[in-house]
């Protein structure tokens, strides 16, 4: 067929933000690519939340997925809630926002493609599976779409939400008696899935502030063998309360409180942070919009396939961006060195963050009251848990472990405002995977 051309032509005038005068390049809107730089090679460039028509999001999954291979991401997953594109489903069209999103996909794709239906006064739309429209945008070492979806269960009023990535078929809510059972049950289907088609798959835990739904806590207490734990340190949703609050910290300092109680208590295997957008919303813009391009993940791998993709973040070969570029991630027994694809104009700050082996991991309770979001509140820790171990403006450094510590990780802070960003002042940054200290 010869829609892709048009497609993208047509997804960048409605995804832009509507306003062809005020963008006249489009494709250059929100938190996109209006500098973006292409990434070194054997880097990849993805992001593994997002949503479409088939659950929550605002657009039909084809204008979504122009979205993303217009602005040189590399993989996708269209991670829709409790369900993968596929099978019969009808969208309905009974908002004017839907009905502008149906004329975009309607030019873009032509009536040739849609098929549609009247049902109680309103127009029906047949929804495409990943399997008839992945071809008109799948292309070597180019762009791939993996297969995914939002595992969705709740404990009482927590919402409990698990990704599962480079999935064959869904996997259906596991329930559980406790939060950490929920989350338990549901990593274990799909690392269940992956064990019987011996293929590499992975779950990441979603964003655990969001309605206080998830504990520091509950993510040390997990069962995972080594490049099976992932969980949200960034998600771009601005409701899901990235910088905790008085009760739960951050979801970064939840990292280092994980990081440190696994590895200096449980002696187990750590947890990766991963970032995301989790786009909703591709008709609107703005700071409280649910917008794609806020978050992602950077890869290193051989090859642009899923499985290779997957096998890659399972052994920690990645590293998170709102905006940060690097030309390379060095890990050794002892050292952990990052350089920076510089942008002209601006500062950068590398800071290793870490916990040394002598910090009093002990956690204090936090009292609140059981009718406030179900009572659910982190413990506290001492501050020297995530402590900066060295920091250097610059874009390159190297961090040599002294042996004292349990992990070091890297956070890279840019001095350019982020262009579309979660919250007011965010700046572009980036975040490596721990450096795991062997010494006894």
């Amino acid at each position: 067929m010869k829609h892709l051309k048009v497609l993208l032509v047509s997804a960048a005038l409605f995804l832009g933000s509507g306003s062809l005068s005020s963008h006249e390049s489009t494709l250059s809107h929100g938190p996109s690519a209006e500098r973006r730089i292409a990434a070194p090679a054997g880097w990849w460039k993805g992001n593994t939340h997002t949503h479409t028509w088939w659950s929550d999001g605002d657009s039909p999954p084809e204008l979504v997925a122009a979205w993303y291979r217009e602005r040189d991401y590399n993989f996708l997953v269209l991670s829709d809630h409790n369900r993968m594109q596929e099978g019969e489903l009808w969208y309905r069209l009974d908002t004017d926002a839907k009905r502008a999103a149906f004329e975009s996909y309607r030019q873009g794709f032509g009536e040739d493609w849609i098929e549609r239906r009247e049902v109680g006064g309103f127009t029906e739309v047949k929804l495409k599976t990943l399997d008839e429209f992945r071809s008109f945008f799948e292309k070597r070492d180019t762009f791939i779409f993996m297969r995914g979806m939002e595992i969705t269960d709740r404990f009482d009023t927590h919402p409990v939400h698990v990704n599962g990535v480079n999935l064959e078929r869904p996997i259906i809510p596991q329930g559980g008696k406790t939060v950490g059972e929920m989350l338990q049950r549901n990593i274990d289907a799909v690392r269940e899935q992956g064990r019987r088609s011996g293929r590499p798959m992975f779950a990441h835990v979603n964003h655990p502030n969001f309605y206080q739904a998830i504990t520091a806590e509950d993510l040390v207490s997990l069962n995972h063998d080594a490049g099976e734990g992932f969980f949200e340190v960034y998600n771009g949703h601005p409701g899901v309360r990235n910088e905790g609050d008085a009760r739960f910290p951050s979801v970064e300092r939840m990292w280092d409180i994980v990081l440190s109680r696994r590895l200096g208590e449980r002696n187990t295997s750590i947890t990766y942070g991963i970032a995301t957008d989790d786009a909703h919303e591709y008709t609107k813009w703005g700071l409280r919009s649910v917008n794609p391009g806020r978050g992602w993940v950077m890869v290193r791998a051989k090859r642009l396939t899923p499985d290779s993709i997957a096998a890659a973040m399972k052994r920690g070969d990645f590293y998170n961006s709102t905006g940060v570029t690097l030309n390379s991630v060095e890990r050794s027994n002892s050292t952990l060195a990052v350089d920076i694809k510089a942008d002209p104009g601006t500062n950068y700050v590398i800071e290793f963050v870490g916990t040394r082996r002598k910090t009093n991991l002990a956690g204090n309770a936090v009292h609140v009251e059981s009718k406030f979001d179900g009572g659910r509140a982190s413990q506290t820790y001492d501050a020297a848990v995530g402590e900066v171990l060295l920091r250097v403006e610059g874009i390159k450094a190297t961090y040599t472990l002294k042996g004292d510590e349990l992990y070091v990780r890297a956070r890279i802070t840019s001095s350019r405002l982020h262009p579309n960003p979660y919250a007011e002042g965010d700046r572009e940054m980036a975040w490596t995977q721990p450096l795991i200290s062997v010494t006894p």
